[in-house]
């Protein structure tokens, strides 16, 4: 495993950026030939959940600076770092006070892991595990609006598997 060091983040356009434009990325992550996104599902008090989607959030620099406009941001994070594979982590699942959590009260069994090749379709199929659903999500709508992948489940097939 590497260290992120702040020597290795570089400033790079994102094209298809509807409010990002420009924005220090690590040039690790960029330079890969696979790039597989594994985070865990929770509760996140700004974003409302934290996916796959959002994520991505931790290839970037100065974090903190971007929560405004949140949800289209981390939509524009996404059209520049497109994982090949996605697999959310909802074995157990944070389901409240996240994202630091505070007690084990908060956290649910779900018991089930996701895996697709399209990041929207996956943060779309884990919002239910919440009692939500993909339009309650801010980043989710902008992803599936900037045709990164698609929100409408009707449309994907999906495998469900029982092991």
């Amino acid at each position: 495993m590497e260290v992120m060091s702040p020597a290795k983040f570089v400033k790079v356009r994102i094209p298809e950026g509807v409010d990002l434009k420009e924005w220090s990325f690590y040039r690790p992550v960029l330079e890969a030939d696979v790039l597989i996104d594994v985070p865990i599902a929770k509760d996140h008090g700004l974003a409302r959940l934290t996916l796959a989607a959002k994520n991505l959030m931790g290839v970037i620099q100065n974090r903190p600076q971007l929560h405004r406009n949140l949800g289209q941001r981390i939509a524009d994070i996404t059209s520049l770092v497109r994982p090949q594979l996605t697999v959310v982590d909802a074995v157990r699942i944070l389901v409240q006070n996240g994202p630091t959590g505070g007690s084990l009260d908060y956290v649910r069994r779900a018991n089930t892991i996701i895996a697709s090749h399209d990041i929207v379709a996956a943060d779309a199929y884990a919002t239910g595990l919440f009692g939500l659903k993909p339009q309650d999500i801010a980043y989710i709508v902008a992803g599936a609006r900037m045709g990164l992948g698609t929100m409408d489940l009707a449309s994907v097939k999906v495998v469900e598997l029982s092991i």
